[in-house]
Formats: structure tokens, C-alpha cells, sequence
């Protein structure tokens, strides 16, 4: 008998799209599954104002509790955005291959960051991205932005401001026109840990299930991401805390590069690695951060390390 299984999740389009991924690419290794989705509100999509303080799991707890509920099967999540702590019943069952990671800039005439006018407006929701816009350009007006990918490019295309940096993975999957976009290089902004890639979560009582969903698993995206997260868990920050990190697999060999940024603009600093165990290659960077973050003064701007 062909197994149905119901996914959930948010109800913004950028959400939709990466859950109709994972079932195209869930339908394609088991032919004849049925699968059905459920949209769902989650508290971010409800908070209008900055999320700093609206705590973890904004966008998936409802999510999870849905899960919990067995309302739904699965669930499919921006691991960015998903806690490091996940419920004690809930797993991460698969991660599927992941897009590229870069943030890009998004103009109406397709302008570099270095491009940009001086003075220019340009808007962004996260801390990580205010902080490393400062360092390259200073001069810069940064705003904050918030709203789904699309409201943001119209603010963009209709001359509300002048700029925004966005995750090239999300406006890629929207199709948004390649003649607004302009890569930004990761050593300007090295980006968020396990950012373009998606989560898919399941209950870990549902083998059934769990089964299913383990056939669209990457193992080389899941281990990069996981040497990305668990630097983020070692250094105590979470889905919001100006930390970037990102890793390559390469003959079984994991090179992470990771960078912290202080909020209050007292430096910045950027290193990386290269070992075999995603774990102890991220503990090992977290401690090394742990050092380099006693250099830091409380009087000077912020700068490169």
C-alpha cells in the first residue's frame, strides 16, 4: 500500500517552494508516494517589529508542535533558522543537498557592494549582515527590513531604498530576475551557519516515515552543516547572534571557516580550519574564537582581525 504522508509548513511563498523541493525530490526516489501539505502560521510570520527578542525557534516551533501533535509527518525548515535544541521526540531526519550559501546584493541596477553610492540606503534584517556591511562600507545607511523575500524586492524595484542583502538560495528558488542580483564574495560575508540549506524534521517514534524521508539525505551537506551549527552551539550563540560559518567537504576532510562579530562594534575576527570530525573541528574553533574574543577593547571601532 502507498504510504501518504502530510508535510507542514509557513505559509510564505519562499516556504511553500522549498517544501514543494523536498516532495519532488521525495516523490522521485519513492514513485507513487503521496504527499500532502499543510500551511501553517508560525510567530514570526505574525511579528512585525525585530524578532532579537521574540526568542528561538520563531519560525518553527508551530511547526514543531504540529509535529508533536501528529497534526502533520514531517516538517521542512530553513536550517537557519531551526534551534540548535530541537524537542527530545523530534529529529532531523534528512538535509538535502544544499544551494549555494552566499548572501547576495539586491539593486534595481544590479550594483556591487563596492558600486553602491556613498551614503546609499540599504536594508537588512540581520545583525550578522549590519556588521559586516559596516566593515566593508562604513559609509553606508543601514536600515532594518523585514517582510517576506518578495515584499523586499519591491521595496527595492520601487525606490523605497536603494539596496538589500539577501540569501542568494532564497531569491534563486523565487525566481527573482538574475539582473537585480549581485553575489557578494564570502570573504566580505562569510554567511550564516547552514544557510541555503533545509531541514527536513520528523518524529522519531514514526520509522515509517523517517525511512522515507532519510533517501533524500546529502551526507556531504549534512556534515558540512553540522561542523557549521555546532560551532554556533559551542560558542553559545543562536539562529540570530552575528556568527557566520561555513564548511566544505573535500576527501573526507571538513574546512571550516568561521567568523564572530562583536554587537557592540568592538572587533570582529575570522579563522579557519580543517579536520576530519565535525564536532571537534567546531569545538576546536569555538575555543580558539573563545581566545581571540579577550583581545577585543572596549573602546576601539569595529574592525578587521
Amino acid at each position: 500500500m502507498t504510504r501518504q504522508l502530510k508535510a507542514g509548513t509557513r505559509r510564505s511563498r519562499l516556504a511553500i517552494t522549498q517544501t514543494d523541493e523536498v516532495i519532488q525530490r521525495l516523490v522521485s526516489t519513492h514513485p507513487g508516494l503521496d504527499v500532502t501539505v499543510k500551511t501553517l502560521t508560525t510567530v514570526g510570520d505574525q511579528t512585525a517589529g525585530s524578532l532579537k527578542d521574540a526568542g528561538p525557534g520563531v519560525f518553527t516551533k508551530t511547526l514543531e508542535e504540529a509535529l508533536l501533535s501528529k497534526q502533520i509527518d514531517f516538517a521542512v525548515h530553513s536550517l537557519k533558522d531551526l534551534p540548535i535544541q530541537l524537542p527530545e521526540q523530534l529529529m532531523i531526519v534528512a538535509v538535502p543537498e544544499r544551494h549555494v550559501a552566499f548572501d547576495a546584493l539586491v539593486t534595481a541596477s544590479r550594483l556591487t557592494l563596492d558600486e553602491l553610492p556613498e551614503g546609499a540606503t540599504v536594508g537588512t534584517s540581520s545583525m550578522r549582515r549590519t556588521l559586516q556591511l559596516r566593515i566593508a562600507r562604513p559609509d553606508l545607511n543601514i536600515i532594518p527590513l523585514r517582510g517576506n523575500v518578495d515584499t523586499r524586492v519591491q521595496k527595492i524595484l520601487k525606490g523605497e531604498l536603494q539596496a538589500a542583502v539577501l540569501a542568494e538560495s532564497g531569491l534563486v528558488r523565487l525566481g527573482i530576475n538574475s539582473r537585480y542580483l549581485r553575489r557578494i564574495p564570502m570573504d566580505i560575508m562569510l554567511p550564516a551557519p547552514a544557510q541555503g540549506a533545509l531541514a527536513v524534521e520528523c518524529r522519531k517514534d514514526d520509522e515509517v516515515a523517517a525511512t522515507i524521508l532519510r533517501a533524500i539525505n546529502c551526507q556531504a551537506t549534512r556534515i558540512a552543516t553540522t561542523a557549521e551549527r555546532s560551532f554556533l552551539a559551542s560558542s553559545g550563540g543562536g539562529c540570530a547572534a552575528p556568527i557566520a560559518a561555513y564548511a566544505e567537504l573535500t576527501d573526507e576532510q571538513i574546512h571550516l571557516r568561521v567568523q564572530v562579530l562583536s554587537r557592540e562594534g568592538r572587533g570582529q575576527f575570522s579563522v579557519s580550519w580543517t579536520g576530519s570530525d565535525p564536532l571537534v573541528l567546531a569545538q576546536r574553533l569555538a575555543k580558539k574564537a573563545d581566545q581571540m574574543r579577550n583581545r577585543w577593547t572596549y573602546n576601539s571601532p569595529l574592525k578587521r582581525a
